[in-house]
């Protein structure tokens, strides 16, 4: 009996002793305040949300934060989980972001890519090779647009062949597709920038207010392994020459993201990783804007 009654000590103690250090490491870390509760970035980029958002060992292209910064997506790719990629959500609940779990909304619509948002976060656009399109449409970047109401999510509409779609707070929508584009009523414009330019424009991401435009390009002379460029509108309606965005950003960056308020720039870069996100202020764009615009 004092030989049972001695095991039974020993394994509580080792229960005790070893389950609180198990826990810990198991245990979500407690994170407050706006974006993730992360310290906000100067001119000089940095890593978002390490081990939560941005992990190695997987790839991360697009974070997106609502207009009330209560909640943030993002997409999540890897070589034996997400193969085909998964959007993920964080929220602030009783004042601290829960962990990362996938967004149930975005399964429904199949294998969804590089899902973005009108900066009134009324609209969400992605692609997704799973969800029908229209008689006589090809299936291959086919863009979708829904829109979250009090009862639920809109049924997705399809929109035009484009991987990636921007706006303005006007509804004035941005995408690279190279083909009709069938009038929305509920869009005040579509823009195709596809041959609108004498340069390609990947992944374009259009200012809050329409003034800039941030994209991608491996063609153009860049400084550095920075592949983002901008240009910036002018009175007239046309682009002023893209200026590169090497100038502060060193990473290998591309697939760019400006947050709702216009303060950061959010941007994917490979360095050391299989792609991980950044952040950096916008000031960097005022930077590069010409005296004369």
């Amino acid at each position: 009996m004092m030989k049972y009654c001695l095991i039974c000590v020993a394994v509580l103690l080792c229960f005790v002793l070893i389950s609180p250090a198990g826990a810990q490491e198991d245990d979500f870390p407690v994170l407050k305040g706006p974006y993730l509760g992360q310290d906000p970035p100067g001119t000089t980029p940095k890593i978002f949300a390490q081990g939560i958002v941005s992990v190695d060992k997987y790839s991360e292209f697009v974070c997106l934060f609502t207009p009330d910064g209560q909640e943030c997506i993002f997409d999540r790719y890897g070589d034996n989980e997400y193969q085909r990629g998964a959007v993920f959500r964080t929220r602030i609940e009783n004042g601290c972001w829960t962990e990362p779990v996938i967004h149930e909304a975005f399964t429904e619509f199949g294998e969804v890519f590089l899902p973005t948002m009108s900066p009134d976060g009324q609209y969400w656009f992605f692609t997704s090779r799973t969800l029908p399109v229209p008689d006589g449409t090809k299936k291959i970047i086919p863009m979708f647009f829904v829109r979250e109401t009090d009862t639920g999510w809109t049924e997705p509409q399809y929109l035009t062949q484009s991987i990636h779609a921007s706006a303005t707070l006007d509804h004035t929508i941005y995408v690279n597709a190279g083909r009709r584009i069938e009038p929305h009523q509920v869009f005040k414009e579509i823009v195709d920038l596809y041959g609108a330019l004498p340069f390609e424009t990947g992944h374009p991401c259009i200012s809050p207010d329409g003034s800039y435009l941030i994209f991608d390009n491996k063609e153009l002379p860049r400084t550095g392994d920075c592949q983002l460029f901008v240009i910036f509108k002018k009175s007239d309606g046309s682009w002023t020459n893209p200026a590169s965005l090497g100038k502060h950003i060193k990473q290998h960056a591309f697939c760019a993201w400006i947050t709702c308020d216009g303060k950061y720039i959010f941007f994917h870069s490979q360095d050391d990783s299989k792609g991980n996100i950044y952040w950096v202020s916008a000031d960097i764009i005022q930077q590069l804007k010409p005296d004369d615009n």
